[in-house]
């Protein structure tokens, strides 16, 4: 039994803490060290980020450092929150994801999605929720992917333009 896992105001803390470092320093995370997941781990974490949130004609989750974020953040988190994230990583590392190669990830993430009584489910659901929060508070998630514009106001609201969408 895994129950979701929400951050706390402490780690809520060492996530700003995070993002004001990579504001100032960037570069130094491109040689990131883990401070909770082993190496293997943290590959694996790294490659399943990646798949889930790609870099397209918009930044991914390699670009916001996602994993670097899910990472730093668990260093600092209560010992229930870190034991739920190494249940996960193994719960991977049974599904065979840890040892696969980049075709054969996708394909197990697909599995993992298509059924929620995949033993990997809950990994899969707790890596889904922590990468879209790290991406979607980061620079790149905010910024560039969703283009926002800051404390502004629109003064028209453009219709959307996808067909699928035109149809009552």
């Amino acid at each position: 039994m895994h129950a979701d896992t929400f951050l706390t105001r402490r780690e809520m803390v060492a996530a700003a803490l995070f993002f004001s470092g990579c504001l100032s320093a960037a570069e130094s995370l491109n040689d990131y060290q883990p401070k909770f997941f082993s190496p293997e781990d943290f590959a694996a974490l790294q490659s399943f980020t990646e798949i889930l949130i790609p870099t397209d004609e918009t930044p991914g989750a390699h670009e916001a450092k996602c994993a670097q974020f899910i990472d730093f953040v668990l260093q600092a988190s209560e010992d229930t929150t870190q034991t739920h994230w190494r249940q996960a990583m193994q719960a991977l590392k049974d599904a065979g994801f840890h040892a696969s190669n980049p075709a054969r990830r996708l394909q197990i993430i697909s599995e993992i999605d298509q059924s929620a009584q995949h033993p990997a489910f809950f990994a899969y659901r707790l890596i889904k929720q922590q990468n879209t929060f790290a991406f979607y508070t980061s620079r790149e998630g905010t910024i560039q992917a969703l283009d926002y514009k800051g404390n502004t106001y629109n003064v028209s609201f453009p219709a959307c333009t996808h067909p699928e969408h035109q149809v009552v």
